[in-house]
């Protein structure tokens, strides 16, 4: 049976504004981030019945937006945490690093994480979902890594290129699980 699921990036943050990775690293909105939260929780669909949410900050403080007038139940989730980069946690995300993370072509090992790593720990989390909801639509508040990961597998190896902040993707969950 097909299931949709919902997928925001969470809301401008300092860090981003500066151009600096966030990664795992626990950043806060802005103040234009907190207003595109506020934005983006009109557009979601009324359909939705839970919130899966990062357990990082940014996402925890998206959702809260989202949730102000339908409050859903909400549950945090490592697993939905954006990609580790380790030691390049809060560095400049230019060039070569933003090239191969866009590409799904990274491993920022021995301190952060590889795409394999990334990609397990987004599959259990969306088993999980996928288990729970009984065919109810689901929203996931998360991280640009985590949207062009759910892509490149409901696409089978497509790339996403920009995911601008408070962006609303979907995803059919039986094509991400195959």
């Amino acid at each position: 049976m097909y299931m949709k699921i919902y997928v925001i990036r969470h809301g401008q943050t300092k860090l981003n504004v500066q151009g600096m990775i966030n990664g795992s690293i626990d950043d806060e909105l802005t103040a234009e981030g907190i207003e595109q939260a506020k934005a983006a929780a009109v557009s979601l669909p009324t359909s939705i019945k839970h919130m899966y949410v990062s357990s990082l900050g940014r996402a925890r403080q998206t959702a809260q937006y989202l949730n102000a007038e339908r409050q859903l139940p909400i549950t945090f989730h490592d697993e939905l945490q954006e990609v580790d980069f380790g030691i390049l946690n809060g560095t400049p995300y230019v060039g070569e690093l933003v090239r191969r993370h866009k590409m799904m072509d990274y491993d920022w090992h021995p301190s952060g994480e590889n795409v394999e790593d990334v990609k397990n720990r987004v599959l259990a989390i969306i088993q999980q979902i996928r288990s729970e909801s009984k065919d109810e639509e689901a929203l996931i508040v998360a991280h640009g890594g985590i949207v062009r990961m759910l892509y490149f597998l409901e696409t089978n190896g497509g790339i996403l290129d920009e995911i601008s902040n408070a962006s609303i993707h979907s995803f059919d969950l039986d094509k991400i699980l195959g």
